[in-house]
């Protein structure tokens, strides 16, 4: 998740368990601490794959960061008792606040499409992918908004809340139990959500006569309203298929036509680019798909070079990946392909047509939530008839 749904969630979690004693220290350590896993951002790797399949790892692993909770807990208790400032809470719940804190972040972050390695060292080893429940966009304003609410009435008012005199809501420590039972039973929606789209475009495929071999649903905008399935049917054609949980029709589906050659460019992938390939299968749980894409002669080379790309098809907009890496290159059609260290992809335009925006996709998207008859039959979209 973004870094202030990490925050404002570390802030809660430590405010429901020790905002009676810290007041609004207990808020701000907690978004401190919060952030903590997503600080192996820091460590480059040398290479753009890498980079991605090993962040969510070590940092967000429920046995690290449990060993973490615990011992750093026990340090500090032993720190205030040998400067004879004992602390006003027991080193248990001292413990039980700084794992929540910390684990709860990897958790979060396995509800969306990335990633997340919560069983790290294991995970790599024994082949586990990391985990991607997808049900929730990596941005959703509606599950933070609730968190950040606790966050600001515990730093203003700390521990005592005179509005609310009686009743539920009498302290800060309530609200922020009250705000996270909130934020996760958005969570739970969010999972009955993805199961409802996922059921309608098996149903989608299943009327259009369609086999497939296995499918992934995850949401596409910063709502659980809009949601997106990347499906492999028997002949390892890929097909996307999208809709909002509004429409009264099954959602529309489309085949990604630009990998239909997938198969044959994955074999003959150099040998020294095989490494990569499968690092990046493994992590995304094998949806990946193999391109080739002309790259345009330029003033500084005279021929065009061919590039042999793979993208991860759980995160697109469009036609684009957001992510998306070249493996190998070639200068022209005679020659085999060439192994290169993994680079960011770069995005061909078509006839020189402009590339829309992230920003004008997601604007596009919001107005599809709404309107079920926004289908772009141009764009190889088609209705199950």
């Amino acid at each position: 998740m973004d870094s202030l749904s990490q925050i404002v969630l570390g802030a809660s979690v430590q405010g429901a368990i020790l905002g009676k004693y810290q007041g609004r220290k207990a808020y701000l350590y907690g978004a401190i601490l919060g952030t903590l896993p997503d600080l192996d951002v820091l460590i480059s790797y040398p290479d753009p794959i890498s980079d991605m399949t090993y962040h969510r790892s070590f940092s967000h692993s429920l046995f690290v960061l449990t060993a973490v909770g615990i011992g750093g807990a026990w340090l500090i208790s032993r720190y205030h008792h040998w400067r004879d400032m004992p602390l006003p809470y027991s080193t248990r719940r001292l413990a039980l606040a700084m794992t929540l804190v910390l684990t709860t972040h990897p958790i979060l972050d396995s509800f969306t499409v990335y990633g997340t390695q919560l069983f790290w060292p294991l995970q790599d080893p024994l082949q586990i992918t990391p985990i991607s429940i997808a049900s929730i966009f990596i941005i959703d304003p509606l599950y933070t908004l609730p968190l950040l609410v606790a966050l600001i009435v515990g730093l203003i008012k700390g521990c005592k809340l005179t509005v609310f005199k009686a009743g539920l809501l009498m302290n800060c420590q309530r609200i922020a139990v009250w705000m996270l039972l909130l934020s996760s039973s958005y969570l739970l929606l969010g999972l009955g959500l993805k199961y409802y789209a996922q059921s309608q475009a098996k149903q989608t495929l299943a009327t259009a006569g369609i086999a497939i071999i296995k499918l992934k649903t995850m949401p596409v905008l910063p709502t659980i309203l809009m949601w997106r399935t990347v499906a492999e049917d028997n002949e390892h054609r890929l097909i996307e298929l999208r809709g909002s949980v509004l429409d009264s029709r099954l959602p529309e589906y489309r085949y990604l036509m630009q990998y239909d050659n997938a198969q044959t460019l994955r074999a003959n992938l150099p040998a020294q680019s095989r490494p990569y390939a499968q690092r990046l299968d493994w992590f995304s749980g094998n949806w990946t798909g193999y391109r080739a894409q002309m790259l345009p002669a330029t003033s500084t080379t005279s021929d065009a070079t061919e590039q042999l790309v793979v993208d991860d098809l759980r995160m697109m907009a469009g036609d684009t990946a957001f992510f998306s890496f070249v493996l190998a290159d070639k200068a022209n059609q005679s020659t085999q392909w060439q192994a290169i260290t993994p680079i960011d992809a770069p995005v061909i335009k078509v006839d020189n047509e402009p590339t829309p925006s992230r920003f004008e996709l997601i604007q596009e998207g919001f107005a599809r939530v709404f309107n079920e008859s926004m289908v772009d039959g141009d764009s190889g979209w088609i209705l199950a008839e």
